[in-house]
């Protein structure tokens, strides 16, 4: 009766089991976003009918569970999900290396065993060499005596040493062996383990035969970013931009021969729109913040699980390297972030959440919800202080110093950007070795020709969505997951540009050659980074930004040593005078250019005038022949044309009028 009572007990879990079935299903979609993926897996599976469990194994270690979706066929219907962690590997790899260490101890044994021998028979050679002397002085050794004894140490003697020889050998092969295990259990004790996830599924099947499962998730070690290749020819010849990105994965998983899709969205980004409360002011009511919402998660218990994440700068986007994390319930156990911001760590049981903080920023308090979390800091306001008298302030152009007088910091930032983007539009450069030839240049126009770039080679499909592009790459894609740069190439664009020089003789006494590409806003590209190449050969890197509102983008090819420019003060007409309780400066500013080439170039020059922020400072602007002012922000831009030998002088001057009481640094 008790058999049969524990069997009906037993019955339902041996039923279970024999319900559970395990599969692998094989990656066949993988959706790359800009921080992180969504993998999509297919299979076809035999069941029966019934209620059972069907476990999809090795899947990786990295998903994140609130993001799984699943469906089949109309014949089964899915009752729950849940996922759970697979050590298998783990295991593997401690009973593989248990039996090579088992292998090498009896090698080890037996090695000994054939040295203790070796050993014996070294005792009993010396025994045989110190007892050779048969005779003494008083009594010689008789003939047949010494007969006997010759041939008993003669065989002796070559049995051991047939027997040393045979042991040394033997004692070789065993220590090859050893030497060759060892080397076995160092290769397996570098392979990375790998842990999977596997996700559980409950099902109802109503009729016996093939289902078709198809299921997705998210997961955070995957990212892409774009990147290009801008060729030109020479001078007068249109650039082809090849863009391409870099596509990196490090799930644990390798994506073979799966359809891959560059897609523009980011599923860590927050959903929420920010909501604007009424701004009451009061003395010492710092302005509002930007509001920001974290994306909702339904909690999940991460207890022992290992969970990533990245901080970075709000308003910038920088990684913020060994920002601080501290556990909310074990205050003593702290992470720090690497050099790209990232971190890891083991939730302790019981644990739902964490601070970051940083110094010189906002902390924020963050739940345990999701395997991986992007996390934003806001800087804290700094009061910025007058500049004082400061020998050392400012910088140093070669014709003497430039300051800034009472100017905040955003104001700075725009001058030295429209000041800069003459030169290079962001990026750096190293010197070209290309002789640059210049024949033609006279036929260019100054400014960019109208044109619309031409879509060469279609290497992936576009297609533009309501929040988001997405390119899908037409030919089968393998990535395998060791978190590096695998290229992809995307399309290869045709764009007409146009050729001209560029100088700021106040912040580089050199010119440049610089392309200008129009059509550009057409082609629906994405900001990064550019490789250039002139005439064959690498100048640098420069920076695509498509956030901008210009119509062409502008790329420097280099310096070109034939054009001179000098910038320098003219004394004559510069002064510094006290008028009472008020300075008055006056100065002119000389520019000469002179064309070593042999053709006539487009120029473009740039100089500014100063822009004074206090109503106690008065600058006048002087004359500026042959230039453009632009009112707003005081840029003074000369357009011309300059033939071959050619000299030309340009000259602006201003002045300022400012109390004595006050430092004022002026060039």
């Amino acid at each position: 009766m008790k058999q049969v009572l524990i069997a009906l007990i037993l019955w339902p879990c041996i039923l279970q089991a024999q319900k559970s079935q395990k599969t692998l299903a094989p990656i066949k979609k993988v959706t790359v976003f800009k921080e992180g993926a969504q993998i999509e897996h297919q299979q076809q599976v035999n069941l029966t009918a019934g209620k059972q469990v069907l476990i999809f194994e090795k899947l990786t270690d990295f998903l994140d569970p609130t993001s799984i979706q699943l469906k089949s066929s109309m014949n089964a219907v899915i009752l729950s999900i849940r996922t759970r962690k697979n050590y298998d590997d783990k295991s593997l790899a401690e009973s593989q290396l248990a039996e090579m260490n088992g292998r090498k101890k009896v090698l080890e044994k037996e090695e000994q065993k054939l040295r203790d021998e070796y050993r014996v028979l070294l005792f009993d050679e010396q025994l045989l060499m110190k007892n050779n002397d048969l005779g003494s002085q008083q009594q010689a050794v008789k003939m047949t005596e010494l007969k006997e004894a010759s041939t008993f140490f003669h065989s002796k003697l070559t049995e051991i040493n047939t027997r040393k020889s045979q042991l040394q050998t033997e004692i070789e092969a065993v220590v090859r062996k050893i030497n060759t295990i060892e080397q076995e259990i160092s290769t397996r004790q570098s392979l990375p383990v790998i842990n999977y996830t596997e996700i559980e599924v409950e099902l109802d099947v109503q009729k016996a035969g093939d289902v078709e499962f198809a299921f997705s998730y998210i997961t955070s070690e995957a990212s892409w970013t774009p990147y290009y290749d801008m060729r030109s020819n020479g001078i007068g010849s249109d650039v082809l931009l090849e863009a391409k990105a870099n596509v990196t994965q490090n799930t644990g998983i390798e994506w073979k021969n799966i359809q891959l899709v560059l897609s523009t969205n980011d599923p860590y980004d927050n959903t929420q729109e920010p909501k604007i409360d009424p701004w009451y002011v009061d003395y010492y009511t710092p302005a509002p913040r930007k509001q920001t919402t974290n994306r909702y998660i339904p909690e999940y218990n991460f207890d022992g699980e290992l969970v990533h994440g990245q901080v970075s700068d709000y308003q910038t986007g920088e990684p913020l390297a060994f920002a601080k994390i501290t556990l909310n319930n074990q205050p003593d156990q702290i992470f720090t972030s690497d050099a790209s911001g990232r971190f890891s760590f083991i939730v302790p049981k019981g644990e739902r959440g964490y601070t970051v903080s940083y110094l010189g920023y906002q902390p924020v308090g963050v739940t345990i919800n999701s395997p991986y979390t992007k996390i934003q800091l806001i800087a804290e306001e700094i009061a910025m202080e007058t500049i004082q008298n400061n020998a050392n302030s400012g910088w140093d152009n070669g014709q003497g110093s430039y300051m800034v007088v009472n100017t905040d910091a955003s104001e700075q930032r725009l001058t030295s950007v429209e000041l800069s983007e003459v030169v290079v539009v962001r990026g750096s450069r190293r010197k070209s070795k290309t002789s640059i030839k210049r024949e033609d240049i006279s036929k260019m126009p100054a400014r960019s020709a109208a044109g619309v770039a031409s879509y060469s080679n279609a290497i992936a499909e576009q297609s533009e969505k309501d929040l988001r592009m997405e390119f899908t790459i037409n030919t089968p894609f393998t990535i395998p997951s060791d978190n590096a740069d695998h290229k992809v190439a995307i399309a290869v664009y045709t764009m007409p540009a146009s050729y001209e020089y560029h100088t700021v003789p106040k912040l580089d006494p050199s010119v440049y050659l610089v392309a200008q590409i129009s059509g550009w806003e057409k082609l629906n590209l994405l900001s990064g980074e550019s490789n250039i190449y002139f005439d064959g050969t690498f100048i640098g890197k420069s920076y695509v930004d498509v956030e901008a509102t210009k119509d062409t983008i502008s790329f420097s090819l280099g310096k070109d040593k034939k054009v001179v420019v000098e910038r320098k003060r003219s004394e004559e007409m510069s002064k510094t005078r006290l008028i009472g309780s008020r300075y008055k400066y006056d100065v002119t500013w000389d520019f000469t250019i002179r064309n070593n080439g042999n053709a006539t170039i487009p120029v473009i020059m740039k100089d500014h005038f100063p822009m004074s922020v206090n109503n106690d400072i008065k600058v006048k602007q002087g004359t500026f022949e042959g230039a453009t002012l632009e009112e707003t922000t005081g840029i003074l831009t000369w357009r011309f044309s300059i033939s071959k030998g050619e000299i030309k002088k340009y000259q602006f001057n201003y002045s300022v009028d400012y109390g004595k009481e006050q430092p004022v640094y002026l060039e």
